[in-house]
């Protein structure tokens, strides 16, 4: 017993002299095995945290360079557009000083789906691309010309006065298409054909018969000095003034984007339609933008 827990004894003092003399290299063991950790742990976390900055740059970079190409896209659809447009204009404007190029493109006898709101000597009369104008080659009797816009005399004394509000307001407006006559609309629809094709030129322009212009109760309009006009037109002042003050004087805005497939056309911010302060007020105080939702009848294309 006494040899035993001699042995005991010796063991544990032997260990303990073995613990101080070594306790130096073991303490810097376990600092060298954690600071080991301590650098794996910091190295692999810094190396997640650059792999995620650079999927997120690469991703702003991939985002960015797609909105410049759709941007480079759209500027160059929309620059062809107005080319064409532009062309449109010119060649109508030589047709109407030549009325032998013009040539009826249009048969009359199925150009009315819904058969209602077709009378053309009233503000009411819808017209779009499945309801054209009856008789086809319809001119209305009482055309007058105000403030440099040849309209019917049913939208006149509201036109004077939305020209006058507007000047007053310090939003000046001019005009730069009003009345057109179906030879006129018949030339300009004919120069598109020969650009675009039918299908082409439904895009752009009405088929004659089809044009809300022909009825006296559409407007085009632009700045006071006639600069900034077309697509340029609802970026101005003034178009936000007609969108806050048009309907008080029975003007709507006819085209808006994101109603193509109801009205048939693309957004003119230009191109204002007359229905009356009744009918104006009514749309503006429902949230409706377009006449054929309205008065619940169909539109879209041909």
């Amino acid at each position: 017993m006494l040899y035993t827990s001699y042995m005991h004894t010796s063991r544990r003092r032997s260990f303990w002299r073995f613990l101080r003399r070594h306790l130096l290299l073991i303490v810097i063991i376990i600092s060298l095995v954690a600071a080991s950790l301590i650098t794996i742990n910091w190295f692999t976390n810094s190396i997640n945290t650059l792999t995620a900055e650079r999927q997120a740059e690469s991703a702003a970079e991939l985002a960015r360079l797609d909105a410049e190409i759709q941007e480079i896209v759209e500027q160059r659809a929309e620059e062809e557009r107005l080319r064409k447009l532009a062309e449109a204009k010119k060649t109508a404007e030589e047709v109407i000083r030549n009325p032998s190029q013009a040539a009826q493109t249009v048969d009359a006898s199925s150009c009315n789906v819904s058969g209602e709101r077709t009378d053309a000597t009233q503000p009411s009369v819808l017209v779009n691309k499945k309801h054209c104008i009856q008789p086809l080659s319809y001119a209305p009797s009482d055309l007058v010309t105000v403030n440099g816009a040849t309209i019917s005399a049913k939208a006149a004394d509201d036109f004077q006065a939305l020209f006058a509000a507007a000047q007053a307001a310090g939003q000046p407006l001019s005009v730069t298409s009003s009345y057109r006559s179906y030879s006129t609309q018949v030339a300009t629809y004919n120069y598109w054909v020969s650009i675009s094709g039918a299908s082409g030129a439904d895009e752009y322009s009405a088929r004659p018969g089809y044009s809300e212009h022909q009825t006296g109760f559409a407007v085009d309009f632009a700045n006071s000095t006639g600069s900034c006009s077309l697509d340029c037109f609802g970026t101005t002042s003034q178009y936000s003034w007609l969108q806050e003050n048009a309907a008080t004087y029975g003007f709507i805005q006819r085209y808006y984007a994101g109603k193509e497939n109801v009205t048939g056309y693309m957004a003119e911010e230009w191109h204002y339609r007359y229905v009356g302060p009744t009918v104006a007020l009514d749309m503006k105080d429902k949230g409706i933008l377009t006449l054929e939702e309205y008065w619940g009848l169909p539109g879209g294309d041909y």
